[in-house]
This record gives structure tokens, C-alpha cells and sequence, in this order.
């Protein structure tokens, strides 16, 4: 063996590796900091985002809570319906940036990207009402029932025939005033989500404020164009149709509103 040729340099195709040379392994450290900290932005803008997203992500979650108390009896009405108008306007303030709304897309889209499953809070976003205005107590589809919760303060300011008594002189010129203002709105055609959601919001709020959230001839209907105005996309219109059927609907809701003031 000693005496014999030199192998030359060549490749063990049986074998599956080089032979006559020295084949150096080289390993190389990874550039990866395993304990480093991962960011998910680089600039305040993208960070800003990230927070808002969080934002909305708790909202939801907290929503969904607060819905479950509120149908156990956890929570009573008087502090529920504020702290759920304080997250559904928190909600529609983030949404309002138009970067965070092309981030979230829709619900929806959100709920199935960050595997959120909060149902009673998914229908109290789509409706922008809480449970306690769009059922007020004591409230039927065909009859009025008898009130369900005790509260005597109610019971006194209503009369045997339905109409309300003591009531604020200054709720009331607020709760007429809105009324007055969102039907001049659609008179001057105003269409857009954007200008009739808010006047409405105001007026079905200032109202609730005088009846209690008692059901009047017409209040099921300012509800329903509520909620259909919620679930409108910003900058979506209705049309001249519905414009004439919402005014109608206002106009027989303003008329029933008076009548209860006695």
C-alpha cells in the first residue's frame, strides 16, 4: 500500500462522500438572538396601530362580559347601560382612524384573525344599542307586559293611560330639541351614515332619558333605523326611499313623544 500511487481526489458515489481530501465542516454560529425581544414595529405610527387593535380586541372581550352579567342579573340596568355606551363609543372612536379601520377590516375578519368567539358581544356591536334601549323594561312586540324590575321612581311618573308625569322640563326640551333636529336633517337630505347616526343616537338617548325607556307609539321604529344605520359601513347613504320612510317613522315617534308629556 505504502509504494502505490496517491488517490487522486474524487467522489465515493457508494458511499455518498468525497475522497483523497481533507473536507473541513465548518459551523457557523447563528446572527439570531434567541433571548432578544421580537417587535412588532418599528415606527410609533405601526405601534400606534398594534395598541389600537388591543384596544379593540379588550373592548370586545369586556363587552362580552358585561353582557353576561347583565342578562344573570349580575349587574343592574343603571350600571349597565352606561358602562356599555362608554365601549360601544370607545369601539366606534378607534374605528374612526382610517388606518386602524383598514387594520380591522370587519368584525367578523377580526374575531376569525385573533380567534375570538364573544357572540353576545358581536349583536351588542351590530345593533350600537345597549340591551337596555333596544328591549327597554316592560317593553312586547304585541302587548305591554307588566314591568319585570322593581323601580318605583318609574312606576310614579307613569299615569294609568301610558302618559309620563314629573318629568325634567330640561330633558324634555333636549329629547324634542333632537327630535326636531334630526328630522330637519333628513328634510335638508342628509343621507350619509356618518350625519344621520349620531343625530339619531342623540335623540333615542335624550328620549330614554324622559320615558325611562317606556315604549311609545313609534319607538320600536327610531330602534330599528338605529340599528340599521349601525350596520352601515362609513360613508354608505340611504336612499331617497328610506330617507321618506324615516322621517315618517320620526315624524309619528314625535307626535306619540309629545302626547306622552302630557
Amino acid at each position: 500500500m505504502g509504494g502505490g500511487k496517491p488517490v487522486k481526489n474524487g467522489y465515493d458515489y457508494f458511499h455518498g462522500r468525497p475522497f483523497g481530501v481533507h473536507v473541513r465542516h465548518v459551523v457557523r454560529k447563528s446572527s439570531i438572538n434567541l433571548d432578544a425581544e421580537i417587535k412588532l414595529f418599528t415606527t410609533p405610527a405601526q405601534r400606534e396601530l398594534y395598541e389600537s387593535l388591543a384596544e379593540l380586541h379588550a373592548i370586545i372581550v369586556t363587552l362580552e362580559f358585561l353582557e353576561k352579567a347583565f342578562v344573570k342579573d349580575s349587574i343592574p340596568p343603571s350600571s349597565y347601560t352606561p358602562t356599555c355606551l362608554r365601549l360601544l363609543g370607545q369601539y366606534k372612536t378607534i374605528l374612526g382612524n382610517d388606518s386602524v379601520a383598514a387594520a380591522f377590516e370587519d368584525l367578523d375578519s377580526f374575531k376569525y384573525r385573533y380567534n375570538i368567539d364573544c357572540p353576545a358581544a358581536t349583536r351588542r356591536l351590530q345593533t350600537g344599542l345597549p340591551a337596555t334601549v333596544e328591549h327597554p323594561p316592560g317593553s312586547s312586540d304585541d302587548s305591554p307586559l307588566p314591568k319585570l324590575t322593581s323601580a318605583p321612581d318609574i312606576a310614579a311618573q307613569v299615569t294609568a293611560d301610558g302618559k309620563w308625569k314629573n318629568v325634567s322640563p330640561k330633558a324634555a326640551a333636549e329629547a324634542t330639541q333632537n327630535f326636531i333636529t334630526f328630522m330637519d336633517a333628513l328634510r335638508l337630505n342628509y343621507r350619509a351614515k356618518d350625519e344621520l347616526h349620531p343625530l339619531l343616537a342623540s335623540v333615542i338617548t335624550s328620549v330614554d332619558a324622559v320615558t325611562k325607556g317606556e315604549e311609545f307609539d313609534g319607538r320600536k321604529d327610531i330602534v330599528r333605523w338605529l340599528i340599521a344605520l349601525n350596520q352601515m359601513r362609513p360613508g354608505d347613504e340611504i336612499d331617497e326611499t328610506q330617507g321618506r320612510e324615516m322621517l315618517w317613522d320620526l315624524e309619528r315617534g314625535y307626535n306619540s313623544f309629545l302626547e306622552g308629556l302630557g
